[in-house]
């Protein structure tokens, strides 16, 4: 038996030497056919290791057989007396030797689950700071910390002996083991940026991914109540590369939550809470996660940039009525009446630059199309008069019709300002409805007093031609 032991060993020495020239002839061969050959390939290694295990196994059944006929004359009693596959005659004679190719399956690459289950991924996300939103944009700005938990028992041998945890770099995770690859999908583009990310395992075979990021989310901001608008701030996350059969997600409301003072910059919070969905786009099944951060907005900078500037300048506009109504005023009083509408309408341009371009029609809209019409008709009945007074010769008229603006244009103005604001505030109407109630309101008391103006100037004038008729 001691030849055949020789034998043995001189092949099994033979076998890695005899491998590294079969790829040297493979690979002299692809360079003489083939012009772009960059090395040899996968499947190149793949196809020598089944020649030599063919080979291989062919050899050690010879040897065997060999050895038998020495001892006995005949052959042994375990060899195959069936033709059978070289794999099969490969395991057979090494009695579980490792196979040549030596295959491997990557745990960075398998689920823990795979082939038994679905993987179950908690989730967490807190959101740490708020730095504002961009509605034009469809945007808003924020600081984030998410946690991920999920199982994996393979990471226990990465943890050193004596050790229950074992802390390290995300960078490094990844090189090491499975990650169920979990984003923000409703980022902007190239708008995240991690600032510190770490993963730790357990002896448990937990393991827990902690990232902070500064990220711009994208939101469809429901700007139809605009400003008194109340949003639902969303951050949504799920895994980029695995289906909902493969991993689902599970919220873990004490990981999750926003900052205590409750003040998002312009609004203020009403609540929050996490959910799990799934999602069904196309071949696309995923599990996803969100948290949604519902909010309202705070009056304090829309009052103090644009009602109080368009109560002074529609306080301003009123004032022509209340100027000395002589000849020499009639400038002073078209001019003031002008320039205040200009000055409002650059105020109404810009109350409006935060919004997008398809925005609905809002209740800032409606303001200011509201008190822009009170200021043109500023205009009309301040022209009116001087026109009943200088050009028909009706002084008395004319000022009694302006002593009658002075009341009218006021207070169709605060009334006006006041059912579109409290039905804003308090949702007596909607937006639509209120524009029909106050613009048709409007649009009748107006019609109704001008009327009423010419009947009075006509009659005034009826009056004067039938006194002067007896006296001819």
């Amino acid at each position: 038996m001691q030849p055949t032991f020789v034998l043995l060993l001189t092949l099994a020495c033979a076998a890695p030497s005899a491998l590294g020239l079969a790829l040297v002839a493979k690979e002299d061969v692809l360079k003489m056919t083939a012009t772009n050959y960059s090395g040899p390939t996968q499947e190149d290694v793949d196809a020598v290791h089944a020649d030599l295990a063919v080979h291989y196994a062919k050899s050690l059944r010879k040897i065997v057989h060999s050895a038998a006929s020495e001892d006995g004359g005949a052959p042994a009693a375990s060899a195959p007396t069936n033709e059978t596959t070289p794999s099969q005659e490969l395991v057979q004679l090494n009695n579980g030797m490792e196979n040549t190719k030596g295959a491997k399956v990557d745990p960075i690459l398998l689920r823990p689950n795979a082939g038994k289950g679905v993987d179950t991924v908690w989730f967490g996300v807190k959101v740490m700071n708020f730095y504002g939103t961009s509605l034009s944009k469809h945007t808003c700005h924020m600081d984030i910390v998410m946690s991920y938990r999920w199982k994996d028992p393979r990471v226990v041998d990465l943890i050193p002996e004596g050790l229950s945890e074992l802390s390290m770099a995300w960078t490094q995770a990844v090189d090491l083991m499975w990650m169920p690859g979990m984003v923000v999908t409703n980022r902007d583009i190239e708008e995240y940026e991690i600032v510190s990310a770490s993963v730790t395992i357990y002896s448990t075979g937990e393991v827990l991914r902690v990232e902070r990021a500064n990220t711009v989310v994208m939101k469809k901001f429901d700007l139809g109540t605009y400003p008194f608008d109340a949003q639902t701030l969303e951050i949504k996350i799920a895994s980029a590369k695995y289906m909902i059969d493969e991993v689902v997600l599970v919220a873990n409301n004490n990981a999750s939550g926003v900052p205590q003072d409750g003040e998002f910059g312009l609004y203020e919070v009403v609540g929050w809470q996490t959910q799990v969905y799934d999602t069904a786009d196309g071949s696309l099944l995923k599990s996803r996660g969100k948290l949604d951060i519902n909010v309202e907005r705070s009056l304090g900078k829309y009052v103090d940039d644009h009602l109080i500037p368009t109560a002074i300048i529609l306080v301003i506009s009123w004032s022509v009525f209340f100027f000395p109504f002589e000849k020499p005023f009639i400038t002073p009083r078209l001019a003031l009446s002008i320039l205040a509408l200009l000055q409002f309408t650059n105020l109404m341009v810009k109350s409006g630059k935060e919004l997008p371009g398809a925005a609905p029609f809002n209740w800032n809209d409606l303001l200011n199309q509201q008190i822009q019409l009170f200021m043109f008709i500023t205009i009309v009945l301040n022209i009116f008069t001087e026109i009943v007074c200088h050009q028909f010769e009706k002084e008395p008229e004319a000022r009694n019709l302006n002593n009658e603006a002075k009341v009218l244009v006021p207070t169709l103005s605060a009334a006006n300002i006041i059912v579109i604001l409290g039905s804003a505030e308090f949702q007596m109407m909607t937006v639509a409805n209120a524009a029909i109630v106050t613009k048709t309101s409007a649009f009748i008391i107006i019609t109704i007093y001008f009327v009423y103006a010419f009947l009075a100037v006509h009659k005034k004038e009826v009056l004067e031609e039938k006194e002067i008729a007896p006296a001819v």
